[in-house]
């Protein structure tokens, strides 16, 4: 019985440890979570399926931040980082607006919000993906 107990307790602290020291997200990894979440919004979309929509968006709203890399981008964005937040700042409102929307079932609404999603995001790697991407791989 004693085993058993320190077996688990092992367990749980091996996993607990694990855990702690697992990689900070990147921003290209950050990146590929958010366009995995669109591809299951826009699937959601297609199939009017509005408890996909509502866990992707959701997703999307709620992303990992890469905090270990930040402080490259805003050296990098200098007085633009203002822009590249306002732009996040849109994505994440409109997906917790859809959200709200599929949760109601409002199909119209949501891709009224998507479409906001699409062109924030395009405008986004237009202006500084390149940009980012250089200055990250130094």
């Amino acid at each position: 019985m004693n085993q058993k107990i320190i077996l688990t307790l092992i367990s749980a602290f091996a996993l607990t440890s694990f855990n702690l020291h697992a990689a900070a997200p990147t921003l290209k990894s950050v990146m590929q979570g958010l366009s995995t979440a669109m591809n299951s919004l826009n699937e959601g979309i297609f199939n009017e399926d509005y408890t996909a929509i509502e866990l992707a968006a959701a997703k999307v709203a709620d992303h990992p931040k890469p905090k270990g890399q930040l402080p490259t981008v805003i050296k990098t964005l200098n007085i633009r980082m203002i822009k590249f937040k306002s732009i996040d700042s849109k994505v994440h409102d409109a997906a917790v607006d859809i959200v709200a929307l599929a949760k109601v079932k409002d199909i119209n609404g949501i891709l009224k919000k998507h479409t906001i999603i699409m062109n924030n995001c395009v405008s986004c790697h237009t202006q500084f993906r390149t940009e980012i991407s250089d200055a990250l791989k130094k």
